[in-house]
């Protein structure tokens, strides 16, 4: 009976998420790693899994997945960064842009 109903609630939460924002799906899965990681799942199974279903072929690394657990740890308390930090920062990126008349890419941090 719990396997079904674990089954209901998993597929109608896929369900869910295939409307939903990637600001949400994201929250859903810094959820899902700071669960995982509490129970004691390795990192690295943790990585492996969420590189084998990444729909752009990204590659998840042990130093990702505690990344996104520290995240997790921040996120129960408020969230490491505001509203309107990130607004301020983009803004500012922009600015930047303009001004040199070429883009500014950053690249993620390399693991």
């Amino acid at each position: 009976m719990a396997k079904l109903t674990n089954s209901l609630t998993d597929n109608a939460t896929d369900m869910i998420e295939k409307v939903s924002s990637p600001a949400s799906r994201a929250g859903s899965a810094i959820n899902r790693v700071g669960k995982m990681l509490d129970a004691g799942v390795p990192p690295k199974v943790i990585a492996l899994q969420m590189t084998e279903n990444s729909p752009k072929g990204k590659k998840y690394t042990v130093a990702k997945i505690l990344a996104y657990g520290d995240l997790y740890e921040d996120a129960k308390t408020k969230a490491p960064i505001t509203a309107a930090q990130a607004r301020s920062l983009i803004e500012d990126q922009r600015t930047q842009e303009q001004g040199s008349g070429q883009s500014i890419t950053v690249n993620a941090i390399p693991s």
